[in-house]
């Protein structure tokens, strides 16, 4: 989390999305608040299947806002991976998660359950859990290297 530059997250996040920046920050607070939660994996299947319904079959809706916002995390990561990421930083792809999912959230106006904060929430929380996993997963890109090479290996899973 230090090597994440909060200011310009929450700047980056607000230009790309829709929002209020105190949104962002405050979904920058959550995952600051919760860093126990990032060692825990992220469930594949339920995020897969999230992001399904909501690009694919354009459910967003049926979605509860924190799936929502994992599904956002993955669409953003897929646009990364495929080289439309112009080799972004973390605090990049923490940023176009968030602003992912509020665009997201407002498209389907709104979720089944939660408000927008938990969408953007999510969103962070699975684009932060993802950079944990990869980091560990022990692939090449050494330990430091913001473990983007091996998130591509790991977001390849879910395609």
């Amino acid at each position: 989390m230090d090597s994440v530059n909060h200011e310009e997250v929450v700047q980056t996040a607000s230009q790309q999305g829709s929002g209020d920046s105190s949104m962002f920050s405050s979904a920058l607070g959550f995952l600051n608040q919760h860093q126990d939660e990032h060692e825990r994996p992220v469930n594949e299947e339920h995020v897969t299947s999230a992001h399904q319904q909501a690009y694919s079959e354009g459910n967003a809706s049926s979605l509860s806002a924190g799936s929502m916002g994992s599904a956002a995390a993955l669409q953003v990561l897929k646009g990364f991976t495929s080289g439309g990421g112009g080799g972004g930083s973390q605090s990049q792809l923490i940023s176009l998660a968030m602003a992912e999912a509020s665009k997201l959230f407002d498209s389907a106006g709104g979720a089944a359950s939660g408000n927008k904060q938990d969408a953007v929430n999510g969103a962070a929380m699975t684009v932060m859990k993802l950079l944990v996993q990869s980091k560990f997963s022990g692939t090449t890109g050494g330990g430091n290297s913001g473990g983007l090479g091996s998130l591509m290996g790991l977001a390849s899973k879910f395609m």
